[in-house]
């Protein structure tokens, strides 16, 4: 009978003595039905009576080249990589088997565990994000992928050694099959790594591994110059085939407010920043303007703007969502770009830098990053943590914080993103109705995201897209309550117990928090080069 899952691992003279603890975790599995192909030489102290344990002897020219033979002798449904030394939790097989049927790739979260089988540093992992997998091999350990489809993208490839299991993951989901998230720890890396096979450690083959599949995939983008401060991630930077007309939709009614100590009228600041600082060339500007608005405003909006400019006149009791409606209603373009009379442009390409993921066929709405004017996070993504209503993802932190595993330096996917800023393509708005009259001021953009979501389409936040948001700086929480909320839970209550993008192992809020760990671990965090996943910082 063939094995649900091969777990694929290369050994050297050097791996004899963490080989058996690999070994041992494979046979403390709930689900005995496995199979361990080992290329190169099984320990001596290994009975070689199991016949769920095959050796393929060696040399190989390189361990690229043992795991490939390996993978050839594989006889599983889908194969993962081990490294020896590393341990499987007991119901790795069985959690795997469940959902495999299914699926082309199924990945878990991880840990570290040392010598002495002291856990610690665990990597939560999202739901299924392919835009974060294109700067960051997130999946990591344990990912078991279709063997039928490996071999069909030619198994791993020398050639990028040192970034070749982030290579496999991309060109294996590339084909479009289903990917499932286990939220559950399976698998826990050696402290120090002792294994050749899974570690992201040659930059140069992640980036080359990053541009042939941007050119695969024809993204419009390319990887921005340099490595940055955090190895193992990269960055990407729009080069857009053509410039597709963006119509900006502004509601607003002309109020001002004291920004850094000065007077504002938010949308004249708003505006004059779009037209000073964006680089992008095609876009018109539709202000849907209320009867509060003065006729200085709007002269100063058409000094401002000149023939981009155009205001739709907007009656009766505001009501954010029929107001972007409306301003729908009357643009040209292609792409509606929802923002905010509060926003301020501080990323001249943010134009560009949402339009590049905007395009995908794939995607319904992406979404920026904004900032208080003291620099601290407003908006990094909207979480759902029950019925409680959905909050915006580290709400108040610094600026500059990287987030949890660097994930507000890459592209993510979330269920949601704030309307303060949105881009979407005007089909998917008019294929989903725009945004519900029957959420006037609140949660409407979390109500369109989804709506979204549920015909397949993805919500993803552009990390290199950031603006000013100005809206309630001084208010110390983001949350709102009454009717909307409660229709909102009406709406979506299924949905919103259970956000896939934030893993359940993190504390009940929307911080990132994982649970505490060992001073120990902490301080092997700070030194590992590979993916990590910081605690959380306070607000």
């Amino acid at each position: 009978m063939t094995a649900p899952l091969s777990f694929i691992t290369v050994a050297g003279s050097s791996d004899t003595a963490r080989f058996g603890t690999t070994l041992a975790s494979l046979r403390a599995q709930s689900r005995s039905d496995w199979e361990l192909v080992v290329s190169g030489t099984l320990p001596p102290s290994e009975s070689p009576g199991d016949r769920r344990v095959v050796v393929v002897p060696g040399p190989a020219p390189t361990p690229l080249d043992a795991a490939n033979q390996a993978l050839a002798r594989a006889t599983g449904e889908h194969v993962a990589f081990v490294d020896p030394g590393d341990e499987l939790a007991p119901t790795t097989v069985a959690a795997i088997a469940a959902v495999a049927p299914g699926a082309d790739c199924v990945y878990s979260d991880e840990d570290e565990i040392d010598d002495a089988g002291a856990r610690s540093n665990p990597f939560l992992k999202p739901g299924w994000s392919p835009d974060r997998l294109r700067c960051q091999p997130y999946t990591g350990r344990v990912c078991a992928l279709r063997r039928a489809v490996v071999d069909a993208v030619g198994g791993l490839r020398p050639e990028v050694e040192g970034a070749h299991e982030h290579d496999l993951v991309l060109r294996v989901t590339e084909r479009g099959g289903a990917v499932v998230h286990l939220p559950e720890i399976l698998y826990h890396r050696r402290w120090p790594p002792g294994g050749v096979a899974g570690h992201h450690t040659d930059l140069a083959a992640g980036r080359r591994v990053i541009a042939e599949h941007l050119a695969r995939v024809r993204f419009p983008g390319v990887l921005a110059d340099g490595e940055g401060e955090h190895p193992g991630l990269h960055r990407l930077r729009p080069r857009l085939p053509s410039e597709p007309l963006v119509s900006v939709v502004i509601p607003t009614a002309g109020r001002s407010r004291l920004v850094r100590g000065t007077q504002l009228t938010l949308v004249a600041n708003c505006v004059e920043s779009l037209v000073k600082r964006s680089t992008y060339g095609n876009y018109e500007i539709v202000c849907v303007v209320g009867d509060e608005a003065g006729e200085a405003t709007r002269a100063r909006l058409h000094d401002l703007a000149g023939d981009r400019l155009r205001l739709v006149r907007y009656d009766g009791p505001f009501n954010f969502a029929r107001a972007i409606n409306l301003g729908a209603l009357h643009a040209r373009g292609d792409h509606l770009l929802l923002l905010n009379d509060d926003t301020q442009v501080i990323t001249r390409d943010w134009i560009e830098s949402m339009l590049m993921f905007a395009v995908d066929p794939g995607v319904g709405a992406v979404g920026a990053k904004l900032l208080f004017a003291d620099n601290r996070i407003q908006h990094a993504g909207i979480i759902a943590v029950g019925r409680g209503g959905p909050g915006h993802a580290c709400y108040g932190f610094p600026g500059d914080d990287p987030g949890y595993a660097d994930n507000f330096l890459v592209p993510s996917d979330y269920l949601a993103v704030t309307g303060a800023c949105l881009l979407t393509k005007r089909a998917c708005f008019e294929a989903v109705g725009g945004f519900a009259t029957t959420f006037p001021l609140n949660y409407n953009d979390i109500d369109y995201c989804l709506k979204l979501r549920h015909r397949g389409l993805r919500v993803v936040l552009s990390p290199e897209a950031t603006l000013f948001h100005f809206e309630w700086s001084s208010r110390l929480s983001g949350e709102v309550a009454g009717e909307e909320l409660e229709r909102l839970n009406e709406r979506w209550g299924s949905v919103l117990e259970r956000d896939p993008f934030y893993n359940c192992g993190f504390l009940p809020s929307t911080d990132f928090r994982p649970p505490v760990r060992t001073v120990a671990g902490a301080r092997r965090a700070e030194a590992s080069p590979s993916l990590r996943a910081p605690a959380a910082a306070l607000p």
